[in-house]
């Protein structure tokens, strides 16, 4: 008897699916309510929650069967990894594959940023081009030999750093509690002892974090303070990281020049979201990691780890290893129809 896989939200890649179909009793709810996932997931025994979708502690609690939870990216925040563990299911996720794309996209944000590329694409539509460029050519700022300020210094944070310290000779300057001198050094990075310390140096920062009570609403209303008034904010991790309304607030009231956000708060965004009205806001509509080789390489990746656990294998990148043993004695009674 095949397994039943459950994805909430399909996955980035159709060539996933297939493999997945092939080989279990695949089910894909692109946006189930939450009666009808409660009532999908109790008989799964694999799921995958696609952002912004989450299996939360009632999602975990009404599986009856559940072995494995796999994300479709790097971050677990849309997991209840507690609970999950607490039931003995192992929750997986894709940590190397947004190293290169997303460190990519931020850099373009950044790009974005010090050329005001927004900007100049709009006076160029209106006519008025050549006439208002030299009103605006002394507040470009040359990337080269800038600081950049990195918050987070994980796979995709480093990948920032050794870009911009070897393609634009920048001062790279991080704030990460959990990484150590030694490593930001082999990055190009030096570490600041303060969030604060950060802050007040660089001329664009760049959050690359992951989300959790401590990160959460790091940026705020007193840290954006602390940046200097023609530094910018870059944000390509996780949207509730910065405070929309401190934001809105720092950019309307000069405290800071402009940001560049691929991720929000509230997903997806609304027509209404005050964000949207601002001039000095670069947008991107939460694309930082989805690259053909990303999507078909994760894709790939959470199909395979999710057989492998059925079959009673462990599979890389477990968050919870605790969990395994009982997960295994689960898919292991599941294999033999007991």
């Amino acid at each position: 008897m095949h397994p039943k896989v459950l994805l909430i939200g399909h996955l980035y890649h159709p060539d996933g699916e297939t493999h997945l179909a092939a080989r279990a009793d695949l089910t894909v709810l692109p946006a189930p309510t939450r009666p009808e996932l409660l009532e999908a997931v109790r008989t799964a025994q694999a799921i995958s929650p696609r952002y912004p979708h989450r299996a939360d502690a009632d999602v975990i609690e009404a599986a009856e069967d559940l072995v494995i939870i796999h994300t479709s990216g790097r971050g677990t925040d849309a997991v209840d990894v507690e609970a999950a563990t607490r039931r003995g299911i192992i929750v997986c996720n894709n940590p190397g594959f947004g190293r290169i794309p997303v460190s990519e996209h931020a850099l373009f944000m950044m790009l974005g940023l010090s050329r005001h590329g927004r900007e100049h694409d709009a006076i160029m539509r209106t006519g008025r081009g050549w006439e208002d460029r030299l009103q605006r050519h002394n507040i470009i700022r040359d990337l080269q030999g800038g600081v950049l300020g990195i918050i987070g210094l994980g796979q995709i944070g480093s990948e920032m750093a050794r870009k911009c310290a070897a393609a634009f000779d920048m001062t790279v300057l991080a704030y990460d509690p959990y990484v150590s001198q030694e490593h930001a050094e082999s990055v190009g990075a030096t570490l600041c002892p303060t969030l604060e310390d950060l802050l007040a140096k660089a001329d664009y920062v760049s959050v690359h974090a992951e989300l959790n009570d401590e990160t959460h609403h790091i940026i705020n209303e007193t840290t954006l303070r602390q940046m200097q008034p023609h530094a910018c904010l870059i944000n390509t991790a996780r949207g509730k990281i910065v405070s929309q309304d401190a934001l809105h607030k720092a950019l309307t009231e000069g405290w800071i020049r402009a940001a560049a956000l691929d991720v929000y708060e509230v997903e997806p965004v609304g027509p209404d979201n005050p964000l949207l009205a601002l001039d000095n806001l670069l947008l991107s509509p939460h694309i930082g990691g989805l690259t053909e080789s990303f999507m078909s390489g994760s894709a790939m990746a959470v199909a395979t780890k999710m057989l492998q656990a059925l079959s009673g294998e462990p599979p890389e990148d477990i968050v919870n290893p605790e969990a395994w043993e009982p997960a295994k004695q689960r898919a292991m009674r599941l294999l033999s129809g007991a």
